[in-house]
């Protein structure tokens, strides 16, 4: 009974690896360096030009003491790599998901 518990765990030990994906290594490839200024300003380039086309749309409260409310943050940006767009999109995360989650946050290689 031993030697088959042993065994299992052991078995187990050595694919758990395999089973679970390997996404810390995606996260750990995202740039946080890259400025929310990034990129160049642009509306949405045609298809087939290879441009990187970021999105991001979310909130943030708003800046007057008086208000309430919360402010929408939309912002469009392009890109000559994936990396430089997903830094970006890490960035715009990090500093506008205080009153909410974002709607859009994607990177599109047109």
């Amino acid at each position: 009974m031993k030697t088959g518990c042993v065994t299992f765990l052991a078995s187990l030990a050595l694919a758990l690896p395999a089973l679970v994906p390997a996404t810390t290594g995606v996260q750990a490839q995202v740039r946080k360096d890259v400025s929310e200024y990034a990129g160049r300003r642009c509306s949405a380039p045609p298809r087939g030009s290879g441009i990187i086309f970021g999105q991001f749309s979310g909130v943030d409260d708003s800046p007057m003491v008086t208000m309430d409310g919360i402010v929408p943050v939309d912002r469009v940006r392009c890109f000559t790599s994936v990396s430089e767009c997903k830094g970006w999109l890490y960035t715009m995360q990090s500093k506008y998901t205080n009153a909410g989650p974002a709607t859009v946050a994607r990177c599109t290689k047109r």
